[in-house]
């Protein structure tokens, strides 16, 4: 064999390894879930990109080659920033291109072809000139596209069930002593946009820690559950009620004087002290009581939450002190 034929057939072989390399390539690309890309810097468009960026954005290779990536991107979040979203593309596409990211990782909410709205996680790393007056400088990033659509919602609904349950008392459904302090806070600031009254209620259940101690504490519970459903049918959608202690129980009520906040409160006290509890199998009966503190606050009045909270407490330690099972709304001096 002569060397020349020798080289023609190196050549061959080489030729044939190099396309069966690319038909391994191009059948991998083509199943996987990824989309393969090499982006230009200079025009922002895809030098390169696999054929399953028509099952994730509905364009062809052809279609997508032509457009501006940025066109379809309608929010960013980087993920080394926290995933907070991004205002501007400029000074993130300024380092690196400087070369100043060695790997990009952001995930976008995109826009398909036919109009859905996806999530798209993007990691990528800078594409070196391999040649040229530009060799060993960086002209795009090499990187691949993710559907993450699934993903981000279910990481939204596992956020938004953990804000519930920081925000709900688990067992009387009510809202949380956080929630309440809220929720407090903003009616404050409303009542003086709109120039109305607030009142405020505690409520306490008397000798709670009796029925634990004597009757156990699923039997507590049980009572617990109930005068909130108590408190609850006494409310206005408007109302917000809050366990906030382990039988202390707290309510807003919006647009509501003094006076009408003791009415409220009066149908509360009378409506738990007719409730009957049954005991075990041997239906045990026993009632409960409790006693109730109101404080109310105008618009001209410069009161916080934690204020009108204070006076509200004061108003209940009357009310259990002096009989229990009653409601106290009288104007107090400051207590030592």
């Amino acid at each position: 064999m002569t060397d020349t034929t020798k080289e023609n057939t190196l050549e061959n072989n080489e030729d044939q390894m190099l396309s069966s390399l690319k038909d391994e390539v191009a059948l991998l690309t083509s199943y996987s879930t990824d989309t393969i890309y090499r982006l230009r810097y200079d025009t922002m468009q895809y030098d390169y990109i696999s054929p399953s960026v028509e099952r994730l954005l509905g364009y062809s290779q052809s279609e997508i080659k032509t457009m501006n990536i940025r066109s379809l991107i309608l929010e960013t979040r980087i993920v080394s920033n926290a995933m907070k979203p991004v205002d501007s593309f400029d000074r993130l596409e300024d380092a690196r291109k400087l070369g100043q990211v060695n790997k990009w990782q952001a995930d976008y909410l995109m826009l398909t072809k036919d109009g859905r709205k996806i999530w798209v996680s993007d990691i990528s790393y800078p594409w070196f000139a391999e040649s040229g007056d530009k060799k060993g400088t960086i002209i795009g990033s090499v990187g691949s596209l993710r559907d993450i659509t699934e993903r981000v919602e279910a990481e939204t609904l596992a956020k938004e069930e953990i804000a519930r349950m920081a925000n709900t008392d688990q067992l009387t459904g009510l809202s949380s002593r956080r929630l309440f302090f809220i929720r407090l806070e903003d009616e404050l600031k409303r009542i003086k946009r709109n120039h109305e009254d607030l009142s405020v209620m505690l409520i306490d259940m008397d000798y709670f820690k009796n029925i634990n101690n004597n009757y156990g504490q699923a039997v507590g519970d049980k009572v617990l559950q109930a005068v909130a459903r108590i408190i609850t049918a006494c409310m206005r959608e408007t109302d917000t009620a809050a366990r906030v202690g382990g039988g202390e129980f707290a309510v807003i009520l919006p647009e509501t004087p003094a006076s009408g906040a003791f009415w409220v409160a009066e149908r509360i006290r009378s409506s738990v002290a007719k409730e009957t509890f049954a005991l075990g199998e041997e239906n045990h009966l026993f009632g409960i009581t409790v006693s109730i503190g109101i404080a109310s606050a105008q618009h001209d009045q410069h009161l916080d939450a934690n204020t009108l909270y204070k006076t509200a407490d004061q108003r209940l330690y009357i009310a259990k002190h002096t009989g229990r099972n009653q409601v106290s709304m009288d104007e107090l001096m400051e207590m030592h």
